[in-house]
């Protein structure tokens, strides 16, 4: 078994946990948690860059608000 490339993410796996911890999801959930993944998953790939450390937090909460689509924050 390969891992999936960085930045992928597999949604029939992440519809499997989900549905697994007892809550039905539809697909439409499914692409809204990966979405937020993905916001997160970017908004932490920025903080590992050099930054003072009093400053990550509020920068971090800031990133999560970008939508990489350029679509806005959801």
């Amino acid at each position: 078994m390969s891992a999936p490339a960085r930045g992928v993410i597999d949604k029939a796996a992440l519809q499997k946990v989900i549905a697994q911890s007892g809550v039905e999801v539809s697909g439409a959930d499914v692409d809204a948690v990966a979405g937020s993944l993905k916001r997160i998953e970017s908004a932490a790939a920025i903080l590992l860059q050099s930054l003072p450390f009093d400053e990550t937090n509020e920068r971090f909460y800031r990133l999560l608000e970008i939508d990489p689509t350029g679509g806005g924050a959801r």
